[in-house]
């Protein structure tokens, strides 16, 4: 399971250049939390996917997703981060 861990986190390491190239240009919405979401997604993959899935998302898939990232695939996120993340991801990307 350490090994698996690893593994992810070392090719969300290696992603992490790959998906800040031409982030730039993709910005989140403006509001509380948006910073550290930025921050803490883009680790492993390119923001376009905040709002590639905004359109069939709730608070609830969002909780589930953040889930997901922290537990299957190791992302660096405390629990009040987490908590921060679902409260922005729910007020700006929720259908």
């Amino acid at each position: 399971m350490k090994t698996a861990a690893l593994f992810i986190t070392a090719l969300c390491v290696m992603a992490t250049g790959m998906a800040r190239a031409g982030e730039e240009s993709i910005r989140l919405k403006d509001g509380a939390g948006s910073q550290l979401t930025a921050a803490r997604c883009v680790i492993c993959h390119s923001l376009d996917y905040i709002q590639m899935n905004a359109a069939v998302m709730n608070r609830t898939a969002w909780e589930k997703s953040i889930r997901k990232m922290i537990d299957r695939f190791g992302a660096p996120v405390s629990d009040d981060e987490a908590r921060q993340i679902l409260d922005y991801l729910a007020q700006q990307y929720s259908s």
